[in-house]
């Protein structure tokens, strides 16, 4: 193999060479980089569970607070009715 040959190849592999290793390089630095942004850290997981143990608690207070409402307007139509039966005359008033 002629020396002009070797000369002008040789700086070609090298640099074939520092490309290869940069380019596996930027690949690793690119996966560990995502991999550290898509994983939450343990803090922000811990807040965003007490977030929403807090919202599952403030839920089950409206729907107790909501149960008690509709009792209470169930109570208040059945007297209406009762009012308006009496009033009616077909039946005698009740106390509840």
């Amino acid at each position: 193999m002629p020396v002009a040959l070797m000369e002008s190849i040789a700086p070609l592999i090298a640099l074939f060479g520092l490309g290869t290793f940069t380019l596996i390089g930027m690949k690793m630095w690119l996966k560990a980089r995502t991999d550290r942004l898509s994983s939450p850290d343990r803090g922000e997981v811990e807040r965003l569970s007490d977030a929403v143990e807090n919202l599952r608690d403030q839920v089950q207070l409206l729907r107790e607070d909501f149960g008690e409402l509709h009792e209470r307007v169930d109570f208040a139509e059945r007297l209406l009715a009762r009012a308006r039966a009496h009033e009616a005359g077909s039946e005698p008033p009740e106390r509840p």
